[in-house]
């Protein structure tokens, strides 16, 4: 199949190929040639035919056809610009037109009923998805052709001009075939085109002379008959593609099991070499075939050449092996460089870490007075914006240093206090507030606690007072909850919010009733004894003013900046 400077194509023996029964496909045999092209030289024009009564454009269109519906995801473009590229060449294996004749008359190909003529919308929407050759292998042809698509390329005149014929006289041979004794001329070239195989020579850096194969497809038909072995002995045959150092091929998935049962390699340190190749080719794996030495180069040389790439093989060998002693050398320096340094660092990490403890020591206990020092504030503050002076221990069950607890396990994780921050509220922006309190049943009964709702903005309540918006519907109704527990009220900012709550009378244990707007008849507030804490449900915001927001951190953990008004 080698081909002259002169020569647009030349033809092999025929060959019959077989194909077994499987449970998917029936048992086939068919005889068919190899036709080899360059269509580079052979669209030129007033280039000859090549194939009786097929023209040199419908024989392109043909090869692209197979191509775009086997491997619909390069594009027509694409497809015809490599096909057509300068110094390539196809490969095509194709029946006698008599004997594919044959077997339309015996019925031996699947015939399917014509497609209904689609309506204008589902014609618009079709045109997106199917693609130019979708119709040229389907239908009649074979039931068992693929049905991919792929998005139209804009296309040169010529060839878009050669398509519009080729796909119109491929309807027309279509429709004869559907009636009854048709001749031979209802079957075009696409009804023996059996596969085909594009590939071109080309060197590499390093000077090789490499067969790369840029496109093979089987018609589906076909597959399992052993066609796109045959091509690719063909290909390793010296005879008719001449000496060649390697056969490059860039496979997609389904065609790696096809290029490894022809020996071909996909071992990534042997096609390294090839990796300026693959440039134009993307999710597809770089494989190989490298030809023995009785069909390579090597069998054409002389006594004095093999002494020469024999002499040139130990100095190149000679030289690889220095360079790994020097390398193992530097890398033995290296390690002992390091260890030295890892040992030196080592100590420094001791000492520092000794360094920080000491510092943590003592940052905790200023901490620890820090707190102490704004608790006294706080409690300052809420006293004058309680208005009231303390005339006993009573009236104040908890004090705030109970409240601001230092450190709390939740879910297993313990958290530690890091800050305090005070209410911006005065008691002139709670007039609303005393004036509701002095409609309690009991006006005096209070207590610090905290706000349960995790999800709320604790930082904005802290800043403005509770609101409607604040209540929430639970068990026991639409209320604002509190827990003396901190870790039962810790927001997901791991922030607690402190308020006094004035419970009024309390309900103890009340029926949980999730409807309940208001307090119970006679009552202020309802107390829910739980196993680990109890909690307090007052039904309006005005029974409540935020004192402080504690910020919790993780253990050991580096504090973060928070934007909280203080």
């Amino acid at each position: 199949m080698m081909m002259s400077s002169e020569q647009l194509f030349c033809t092999l023996p025929v060959q019959t190929f077989t194909r077994r029964k499987h449970s998917d496909a029936r048992k086939l045999t068919f005889s068919a040639f190899s036709v080899g092209v360059e269509f580079y030289r052979l669209l030129k024009p007033n280039s000859a035919t090549i194939i009786p009564h097929v023209s040199n454009w419908d024989l392109l269109n043909t090869v692209i056809a197979l191509f775009d519906v086997c491997l619909p995801d390069i594009g027509v473009e694409v497809l015809r610009s490599t096909v057509c590229a300068q110094g390539a060449k196809t490969i095509l294996l194709l029946r006698d037109h008599q004997e594919v004749l044959k077997e339309y008359q015996d019925n031996l190909w699947p015939k399917g009923p014509p497609k209904p003529k689609p309506s204008p919308t589902e014609s618009k929407n079709e045109e997106e998805n199917e693609s130019t050759f979708s119709a040229v292998f389907s239908d009649s042809e074979s039931t068992e052709e693929e049905d991919d698509s792929d998005s139209d390329q804009e296309e040169s005149k010529r060839f878009h001009s050669s398509l519009e014929e080729f796909l119109s006289s491929l309807t027309e041979r279509r429709h004869q075939r559907r009636q009854p004794n048709f001749t031979i001329e209802a079957i075009g070239f696409e009804c023996c085109i059996v596969a085909a195989l594009t590939y071109k020579k080309s060197a590499s850096k390093s000077k090789e002379k490499i067969i790369e194969v840029s496109l093979l497809s089987t018609r589906r038909r076909y597959r399992g008959c052993g066609a796109a072995r045959y091509m690719l002995q063909l290909l390793k045959d010296v005879s008719l593609v001449g000496f060649y150092d390697a056969i490059v091929t860039h496979a997609d998935s389904r065609a790696i099991e096809l290029f490894a049962s022809c020996d071909f390699s996909d071992d990534i340190i042997l096609n390294s070499r090839f990796r300026d190749l693959a440039q134009d080719w993307t999710n597809t794996t770089t494989m190989s075939y490298f030809p023995p030495f009785s069909l390579g180069q090597a069998s054409h040389l002389d006594t004095e050449d093999l002494e020469a790439e024999m002499t040139q093989w130990r100095e190149k060998s000679m030289a690889a092996h220095e360079a790994q002693a020097i390398f193992m050398r530097r890398i033995l320096q290296e390690i002992k460089a390091l260890r030295k340094q890892v040992k030196s660092q080592k100590y420094e990490i001791l000492k520092l870490t000794a360094d920080l403890e000491n510092e943590r020591r003592e940052k905790k206990l200023l901490q620890n007075k820090v707190f102490e020092h704004q608790i006294i504030e706080i409690e300052k503050i809420a006293a004058l914006q309680l208005g009231e002076q303390k005339e006993n221990e009573n009236d104040m069950p908890v004090t705030l240093q109970d409240i601001a607890v230092k450190e709390i396990e939740v879910e297993g994780q313990k958290l530690v206090l890091e800050e305090i921050f005070q209410t911006a509220l005065s008691w002139q922006d709670l007039e609303e507030v005393k004036t509701y309190l002095s409609k309690l049943h009991d006006t005096g009964v209070h207590q610090r606690l905290y706000y349960c709702d995790r999800r709320s903005q604790l930082v904005e309540i802290l800043n403005r007072g509770f609101s409607p918006k604040d209540v929430q519907q639970r068990e026991y109704g639409n209320g604002i909850y509190f827990s003396t527990s901190p870790a039962a009220a810790i927001s997901t900012a791991h922030h607690v919010l402190v308020a006094d709550v004035y419970v009024g009378r309390i309900q103890t244990n009340g029926n949980k009733s999730a409807s309940r707007r208001s307090s119970p008849s006679g009552f202020d507030s309802i107390q829910i004894r739980g196993r680990w804490s109890t909690e307090f449900v007052i039904f309006s915001h005005l029974q409540a003013i935020p004192i402080c927001l504690l910020k919790y951190t993780k253990r050991d953990s580096p504090t973060e900046n928070t934007a909280v008004s203080k």
